[in-house]
């Protein structure tokens, strides 16, 4: 298997190094030398001298450039960015998520299309037109979205191992004559089963709430938030009578009742937790844990690291919208003092799985060893990257926390992920600040009660549906609809 993966490394990295035609035309004798600042998500490790001392070496040979990183947690990095701009102090490049929309607006952020198409060209070659419809605002992009397939693929973990112990049969999950509803109805019966059968590890099966409803529904929250009132559906097989990019309140349908009706069904039976501050987790041992992690690409792990089979139970096809993709991408700063030098360094990583790897995991011998299969497993101690935020995901190897053919996977799950018709729409809160600010004190109260079988929704959906009345959900809905009819006119999309 090493010998597979070295040789199939060896193929890659000449691929790379073929295909990064761009840099081949750079001579960095004739360009003056620049230290790109690099705002990202980490932490300083013990190595951190001796990886950045080689990753300088390497991007000097290659155009004259040294790279320092400012490394942050996620909270910590967005609050520091929000000063930045705000103080105008210049940064060449910054790890960005949900507030791209406003940072552009502010014209925080530099154009990218012409250094794309002199400096880019890997990072063209390689993204699919959906990344950069996400990214277009005015005709134009603003940052580089991490390819690594954002999406929603919620899932359960299934105990086979804990089912099999109390004669409960897992065979519904494989099977493929049930539709949603068919595997939905034996998911839930599988609950109440392993619940009578004194599969309830510790007092419970498992856990509900708007995750599960979110997957079997397929929606584009117009807001960004699936916890606000406002959608449209994505793909065949969402909400009934809906049609295509009209927004409707998703809490006021049919769906929605029936699924608090079936969670509170559970809850009576004993078969979720009575605490609601109580987590279902693999660690605690429970039979049935939820989890988002597109292609289930860590459940193998998961069955290794607890010792047990696992079956993945995926209520509906896996889709993405403009929100999940906005989740991780990275933006050249307004200011830059060199722009081209910066989207070199963005190509470079794109286009070399040596580099990649080297910003991802460090130095071998150093921050990472290779296991016997030839897997990279790395050292966190040494060198501590928060890898979903780096552009390159998909060029640098998987280490050991994800399979092996993790790359192959992707190039397979693209042909099945659902795209929303509105890749790029961004919602302005603006015109309907109060009804929102008042609308989401509603759903603070009612949503994860209703949807963890806490609340009553003979009683209490009532009540829900009212108090949205009661805070102008249908000026907000009005609004939602208004402006994507507006942005779907303005992009030709009709």
């Amino acid at each position: 298997m090493k010998k597979i993966l070295s040789l199939a490394l060896a193929l890659a990295l000449v691929c790379t190094c073929l295909a990064s035609f761009a840099m081949a035309d750079v001579d960095p004798s004739t360009l003056d030398p620049y230290e790109i600042e690099w705002y990202t998500l980490g932490d300083t490790a013990n190595s951190e001298e001796v990886v950045m001392a080689a990753i300088n070496e390497y991007l000097t040979e290659k155009f004259n450039a040294t790279l320092v990183m400012h490394k942050n947690s996620n909270s910590d990095h967005l609050q520091k960015l929000q000063m930045m701009v705000a103080g105008g102090e210049p940064y060449d490049l910054a790890f960005i998520s949900n507030q791209y929309g406003n940072y552009v607006a502010q014209e925080a952020f530099y154009p990218l299309t012409d250094l794309l198409n002199e400096y880019g060209q890997d990072i063209l070659a390689i993204y699919p037109q959906a990344l950069w419809d996400c990214v277009t605002i005015g005709g134009e992009k603003y940052a580089i979205v991490t390819h690594k397939y954002s999406c929603d693929y919620f899932y359960y973990g299934i105990s086979k191992t804990q089912s099999d112990a109390v004669g409960v049969s897992t065979d519904w999950v494989k099977d493929e004559s049930l539709d949603r509803d068919g595997r939905w109805a034996a998911f839930l019966n599988w609950i109440k089963e392993m619940k009578a059968a004194g599969g309830d590890t510790n007092g419970y099966v498992t856990g509900m709430g708007t995750g599960p409803f979110g997957s079997l529904y397929p929606i584009d929250s117009m807001t960004g938030s699936a916890s606000d009132p406002g959608a449209v559906i994505i793909g065949d097989d969402s909400f009934s009578n809906q049609e295509p990019n009209v927004v409707f309140n998703q809490f006021a349908t049919p769906e929605f009742e029936e699924y608090c009706k079936q969670v509170r069904e559970l809850f009576n039976l004993g078969c979720l937790p009575i605490d609601p501050s109580t987590s279902v987790t693999w660690a605690n041992g429970d039979p049935a844990v939820s989890t988002q992690d597109s292609m289930a690409k860590r459940l193998p792990g998961y069955c290794i690291t607890y010792a047990q089979e696992f079956l993945e139970y995926r209520p509906n096809y896996s889709f993405t919208n403009t929100q999940k993709l906005y989740g991780s991408m990275n933006a050249i700063g307004a200011d830059s003092g060199d722009p081209a030098r910066v989207m070199m360094l963005l190509n470079e990583l794109i286009a070399n799985t040596e580099f990649a790897n080297m910003i991802f995991y460090g130095l071998e011998g150093v921050s990472y060893e290779r296991n016997e299969e030839g897997q990279i497993k790395k050292n966190t101690e040494e060198w501590n990257m928060t890898t979903w935020s780096l552009p390159g995901f998909c060029t640098a190897e998987p280490d050991t926390t994800l399979p092996i053919n993790m790359n192959e996977m992707y190039a397979a799950f693209d042909k099945e992920l659902v795209y929303s018709n509105n890749i790029g729409f961004v919602f302005d809160e603006n015109p309907i600040l109060t009804e929102l600010s008042g609308i989401r004190q509603v759903t603070k109260e009612y949503l994860d009660p209703l949807t963890k079988g806490l609340a009553d929704p003979e009683t209490e959906l009532p009540k829900f549906l009212d108090a949205l009345n009661a805070a102008g959900v249908d000026a907000v809905l009005a609004e939602e609809q208004a402006q994507l009819d507006a942005w779907r006119a303005r992009e030709g999309k009709d």
